[in-house]
């Protein structure tokens, strides 16, 4: 047994017979089936992140929770599950005039960042002055 078979059973086939055979059991993970449930669509997500993530704690076994998930989350359209990854920054040019101006004002780069957003400050201007690498 897969996640993907909990996951197909849990959302599309709604028969509840997975966990029937003590071996599956073993292979059940309550939070990558949360994970990838909400994944389906955000009407999902809200339904686990309200129900399920709150209160897992109630549930004594992964059957219990198993059964839970299969009578709360309705019965959707079969589709693929795209994995949402997290986007990672993009080093701006920003990035280099603070490290500059904190290595010229002998400050912390988080200061200068704290300057900038408190003081709404431009750095357009800075860019200009900016030492060039050699």
């Amino acid at each position: 047994m897969t996640i993907f078979d909990f996951l197909n059973d849990i959302l599309y086939r709604k028969k509840g017979d997975l966990l029937n055979n003590v071996d599956n059991e073993s292979s059940f993970n309550l939070y990558m089936v949360n994970r990838w449930a909400s994944m389906y669509s955000t009407d999902i997500a809200n339904i686990i992140n309200h129900t399920t993530n709150r209160y897992y704690s109630i549930f004594e076994t992964k059957h219990e929770s198993y059964n839970f998930l299969l009578k709360l989350l309705p019965k959707v359209k079969f589709r693929r599950i795209h994995y949402i990854k997290k986007k990672t920054k993009q080093k701006s040019d920003d990035a280099e005039v603070i490290k500059q101006l904190a290595a010229h004002l002998e400050l912390s780069q988080r200061e200068i960042i704290y300057y900038i957003t408190t003081n709404q400050i431009n750095l357009e201007n800075y860019k200009k002055c900016l030492v060039p690498k050699a």
